[in-house]
Order: C-alpha cells, then structure tokens, then sequence
C-alpha cells in the first residue's frame, strides 16, 4: 500500500502410474490449468468437480485423495500416479505437495455476475478493490485473507488483475474456489454503480486520511476497500471515486506495507466492527 500516485478433456482411462523417470504428456487446451497443492486440489473437488479433467498424485498422497480417485474410475476421468520430479517438470514448482489436478480455469466474472451474486445474496460482505496489484503471488495471499475475513469478492480492473494461475490458486489455500474475481471492464462507471447501490468506496493509503481505527465506516456489506500496488499505489482517477480515505497508523520507519499484509490489517478491522 503506497501513497496516491500521480500520474496523467477429454480424459485417457486411468493407469495405474507413469513409466519410470519420464513426465507424463498431455497437451491442455487454453482454456484448463494444472492446478496443485493439497489445499486448492481439495477445495477444486469440493467445489466443482464436474470440472475436473486429469488427475496426478503420489503414491504418498493416494489416501489422501482416495475419493478423489475413485471419483476418477466412477466418472472415466484419467488418472496417474508419479514420482515427486514427474509433477515438478508438470507443474513447474517445488511446491506441489503431491498433487495435481487438469481442469477448467477459474473463470471471472463480470459485473453483470457481480451484481446478480449481490441480488441474489451469493455475494455478501465486502468487496475488495485492486488498483494496480501485479503480483499473482501477492493476489493469492489476498484471495486467502479475504476469504478468511469474508469478503463477497475481489475486484478489479479487467487487463489488470493478475491471472489466476496455478501459483495464485495453490498460495490461496483453497480461497480461491470460495471467492469470485471480478474484472470489470469499466472501473470508473462500474464503481460509480456500485456507489449509486448504496456501496461507499474507501481508499487505503500509507500516508493522509483518517488513522484507520478511527474512521466510522459503512457496515461491511456496504463497503468498497481499496487498495493500491506497492510500487506505485493507487492511481488518481480511482482514489477520486473514492469516499474517504484511511490509513494504517505506524512508526514510519518503513514507508509502506506489503499489499497482502494491509489488506489482512484492513480486513480484521472491518470484520472486527461487525
């Protein structure tokens, strides 16, 4: 959190493991994603299993996701079983934790879908605003707080939130199966709707506003929270949008907060007047 910146399948049948020191070969349409860690994998079949394409596990990991497997035999859904430095040439991480799983990408949605998840009451708590957030890593982090503080979604604009990838998805813990992303393709007029729906819009800077812990804010279901990239904060035209502005009080020794952290700050204050 900085200050203001200024400026103008289908799916094989299953096989009971891979040949000895080779990585198992699958092309993935562009649309699906390799997706690891215990956590994301075993939220991923909690939440859509439908969605599921392939599945590589370690022998270690078998029990872990014994129905997982046996979803696999039951739905002819493929599955294999590797060694440890199979699923790191897959996915591409130390990090996988014995497994992995092929499936559909987390879609965004849209504010259409945001406004139809408020309506209906699928999309409760607060929302979360990325102005300028780069980091996947640092939007995984996010997605885990706020699903732990719980935010209705996080919001951003569209060709600027960072991806959903598989490093994102496996930082979450599973947060990112619970709570949407939603790229809007017009900030300035979209926020400007969720203000007329009765949202108030609150910037997060390290430096002016009111101390945080201070400021009487909208209940929870009614509050906007933004936050800016580290490395330039928020920009102009979207603090302008916002209706006030808060700060995390400190000693001043450093300039600023990592985003995630701040947020984590922001979120329990919030949650803490709920």
């Amino acid at each position: 959190m900085k200050p203001v910146r200024r400026r103008p399948a289908e799916s094989r049948p299953p096989r009971a493991s891979a040949a000895p020191g080779r990585s198992p070969a699958r092309h993935r349409r562009a649309e699906e994603e390799k997706f690891h860690g215990l956590r994301a994998c075993e939220a991923l079949f909690a939440r859509r299993p439908g969605d599921i394409v392939r599945v590589y596990v370690t022998a270690r990991r078998k029990p872990t996701f014994a129905k997982l497997l046996e979803h696999c035999v039951r739905e002819r859904k493929g599955f294999q079983i590797v060694e440890d430095e199979n699923l790191e040439r897959l996915t591409g991480s130390l990090h996988h934790e014995g497994i992995a799983i092929l499936a559909k990408a987390i879609v965004r949605q849209d504010l259409a879908g945001l406004v139809h998840g408020i309506e209906k009451g699928t999309i409760t708590g607060p929302l979360l605003y990325l102005d300028g957030v780069q980091n996947p890593h640092n939007l995984g982090s996010i997605l885990r707080t706020a699903a732990h503080f719980g935010v209705g979604a996080v919001v951003g604009a569209e060709g600027q939130l960072p991806p959903l990838s598989a490093a994102a998805v496996r930082v979450a813990e599973g947060a990112a199966e619970h709570v949407p992303v939603v790229a809007l393709a017009a900030p300035g007029p979209d926020l400007a709707r969720l203000k007329k729906a009765g949202y108030e819009l609150v910037a997060t800077t390290s430096h002016g506003g009111e101390p945080l812990w201070a400021a009487s804010l909208a209940p929870a279901e009614r509050l906007v929270i933004v936050m800016g990239s580290e490395g330039e904060g928020m920009s102009r035209a979207v603090e302008r949008a916002c209706d006030r502005t808060v700060r995390i009080p400190g000693t001043g020794v450093v300039e600023s907060l990592n985003v995630a952290v701040a947020c984590g700050i922001v979120l329990a204050d919030v949650r803490r007047r709920v």
